[in-house]
């Protein structure tokens, strides 16, 4: 499911509420990404449409009498989403397709979105950083420039850029451990789906997989279970991105019904220690990226640590007394 968001002239109150975020460190790496996918993307577009070879231009076209058809390409708002998914960087393509007409740039439009939307734009020679492109929709598809007196067709696409590097389900030496209950979640989730799926841990990495899954830790709480024992219960979001829709729901129908079929997953076989699944459930209209569509409750019983008292050494008892 595609979605549309308003241009930053459109929605003022999404300007006003970055401005008032922090800067994030992934800022400088953001920005300097954005040389590499200007390029990557206009090599994509000219190997989806070869009419476009040698015609793709940055903002505007370098004069009003360029000849068509070509190709303008523009990054527009770069916004700050979660910690997860880091920030979102739009792309926006205008297609003149000069006398070929409107119904041309349809051609090409419906070939771009195909091409693009959940594929790698990936770089050529020396840089191979991969992009995967998101088609995110437009408000008005077809306008008309009203300087050139043009007709052009707008497409609108999203790449995410990690506020990290990213996390695997075993980090790095040196790299922050993920949660001891997280880490355990990747490994059961890669032995379920197997090994033609990556799994991470925290945040999305730079480059994720095509078949990918992410948990992340959303909460938890205690609760008394008696005198002597208390449970501390971990909820989880899971997302799964995939080529298309059906493999993420086939995914995620899979998962689920793994949860109900193993009750208790393993957390430290050797100890004997377990976390049992309390709920499990898939949401398959949320957004892959953003939201996720997993939600998870996992439940451990611990037993409550004993109070160290003074220890009685004798005790005497004495009739009563008539």
């Amino acid at each position: 499911m595609h979605e549309y968001e308003a241009a930053p002239a459109e929605n003022t109150n999404v300007e006003k509420s970055m401005a008032r975020q922090p800067q994030h460190a992934s800022a400088v790496c953001a920005k300097a990404a954005c040389c590499r996918m200007r390029q990557a993307f206009k090599q994509k577009l000219i190997e989806i449409v070869p009419a476009l070879q040698g015609r793709v231009y940055d903002v505007q076209p370098p004069s009003q009498t360029a000849e068509e058809p070509y190709a303008v390409m523009a990054l527009g708002e770069e916004i700050w989403k979660s910690s997860w998914a880091g920030y979102r960087q739009v792309v926006r393509i205008k297609l003149y397709a000069g006398q070929a007409g409107l119904a041309q740039a349809d051609v090409w439009a419906n070939a771009l979105i195909a091409g693009l939307h959940r594929e790698p734009v990936t770089g050529q020679g020396e840089d191979t950083s991969a992009f995967t492109a998101h088609y995110l929709g437009v408000r008005d598809a077809e306008k008309l420039d009203t300087v050139t007196g043009k007709a052009y067709r707008t497409l609108r696409f999203g790449v995410y850029v990690p506020e990290t590097e990213g996390s695997s389900a075993i980090p790095a030496s040196g790299a922050a451990q993920p949660d001891e209950w997280l880490a355990a979640l990747t490994r059961w989730t890669q032995k379920q789906l197997g090994e033609s799926w990556s799994v991470y841990a925290d945040a999305w990495p730079a480059q994720p997989g095509r078949h990918a899954v992410l948990w992340r830790l959303s909460g938890c709480e205690t609760r008394m279970a008696g005198a002597s024992m208390y449970e501390l219960r971990k909820r989880f979001i899971g997302h799964i991105i995939a080529p298309d829709s059906a493999e993420e729901n086939r995914a995620a129908s899979a998962l689920v019904e793994g949860f109900a079929a193993q009750i208790q997953l393993p957390l430290d076989q050797d100890k004997g220690r377990y976390m049992s699944t309390d709920e499990a459930s898939a949401d398959l209209q949320a957004d892959a990226i953003l939201d996720g569509q997993l939600r998870l409750t996992l439940v451990q019983r611990r037993m409550r640590p004993a109070e160290e008292a003074a220890l009685i050494r004798r005790v005497e008892i004495h009739p009563v007394l008539k």
